[in-house]
């Protein structure tokens, strides 16, 4: 019979063995965390996230009874790609993401955006968070969870478990920082030492009782980059965001209306947002760590996708209008004509295994309509023109308020 200590060891390495990068064991009580998490849902902040107020969210033994232990696992999805905060487009009508110019906070010398970008000939670019660009990370964290529960289940027979992606009601960030994988970040994302933010987390329950680690310390320090560049005032102060302000919330979760007075902070950001992880030093010495062969293997490079341009052309947003010349684009840093070309039958045929089908096709052209109002650029006149006499609502607020912007 394997002894305890052993059985937690062989575990973690079967974790790492499938392909995680970090494999750690929490209690099924995470200290106040749960408790946080469940009066930062009262006081508002999750928005129309209402699934967050699931009370299985609070008590992992609401998921499975016989429950003892929490196995955490995480996967770095960082790429050698530059970060938003790094993207300077020559020739563009943005210097950084969401056409702003960069200054140097105090700490980390990490750029924060705070002004606008000059003018330039080229055409506008989005950005679509890092985490979007490949595969859906639920297919690829879910195939190694299972590989990893076969494993378990090797290790001790009639083991009982119960895995989760970022789907059930489980806060994974509390238990994945009482399982050392890292310390909750002022950005409220977990940070681990060696490997960053950049993480998707995964989450086994198991009826092994198991010793649990000891959380990592909180390395943050005096460090307030990530507050000092949320375009929107999300962060209202050191590990409490308001999600019905953040630029990741407005673009996927949020489906009606985004509020106007956050429309221009969004800049180019068409799904998602990096900035806060962008800014953090720990990232700025976590990707000097990353090689291209790693990222590659993990399925998070960027998407290829073919398009056709609908700005030269003045085609409509109504299916079947002809289509110019094909090209191709990368999901990193994207032309934003070329999101624009996209037809809700494209979008839902490229964007089948992506997370970008969360937002739905309404709210992708709601997010494009706020991007091209933004970039200054009145090459996207006819385009929202035709988004102004669009069937949905939702869409010609958008594309109206795009159009009122200064566009040169």
């Amino acid at each position: 019979m394997i002894r305890r200590m052993e059985l937690k060891e062989a575990l973690k390495q079967s974790g790492l063995d499938v392909g995680f990068d970090l494999v750690g064991v929490a209690p099924l009580v995470p200290g106040k965390d749960l408790v946080f998490a469940r009066q930062w849902v009262a006081r508002g902040f999750g928005g129309e996230m209402r699934y967050l107020g699931n009370p299985k969210r609070f008590d992992p033994r609401l998921l499975l009874p016989s429950a003892k232990s929490v196995v955490c696992v995480g996967l770095a999805y960082n790429t050698p790609l530059p970060y938003s905060t790094d993207v300077h487009q020559e020739g563009s009508r943005q210097k950084a993401v969401g056409g702003e110019a960069l200054t140097r906070p105090a700490c980390g010398g990490a750029p924060s955006p705070t002004g606008r970008g000059d003018a330039g000939e080229g055409m506008a670019r989005a950005w679509i968070s890092r985490y979007a660009w490949g595969q859906d990370y639920h297919e690829i964290v879910r195939a190694k969870l299972e590989k990893l529960r076969a494993a378990v289940e090797e290790l001790a027979p009639g083991v009982v478990t119960r895995a989760f992606v970022d789907t059930g009601p489980l806060v994974e960030r509390a238990f994945a920082r009482f399982s050392a994988l890292g310390w909750m970040g002022k950005n409220t994302c977990i940070i681990n030492e060696a490997r960053g933010s950049w993480l998707f987390l995964g989450v086994l329950l198991t009826n092994l009782e198991l010793a649990p680690d000891s959380p990592a310390p909180d390395r943050c320090g005096s460090c307030t980059a990530c507050l000092e560049a949320c375009p929107t005032g999300a962060l209202l102060e050191p590990y409490v965001m308001d999600a019905s302000r953040c630029i990741s919330y407005l673009t996927i979760e949020l489906k009606g209306s985004i509020p106007e007075q956050l429309r221009r902070a969004m800049g180019a950001n068409v799904f998602g947002c990096d900035i806060c992880q962008d800014v953090c030093p720990w990232n700025e010495k976590s990707r000097r760590q990353e090689s291209e062969a790693r990222s590659k293997k993990g399925g998070f490079e960027p998407l290829v996708v073919n398009r056709q341009s609908p700005i030269a052309n003045r085609q409509s947003l109504t299916p079947g209008t002809q289509n110019p010349e094909p090209s191709t684009f990368s999901l990193f840093n994207p032309p934003l004509e070329a999101l624009a070309s996209l037809s809700a039958d494209d979008f839902r045929r490229i964007f089948a295994r992506s997370p970008l089908r969360r937002a739905k096709y309404p709210g992708w052209l709601r997010n494009l309509c706020v991007a091209m109002g933004n970039s200054g650029d009145r090459r996207f006149v006819p385009w929202l023109e035709d988004a102004r006499e669009h069937s949905d609502p939702l869409i010609r607020e958008h594309a109206e308020w795009a159009l009122a912007r200064p566009l040169r």
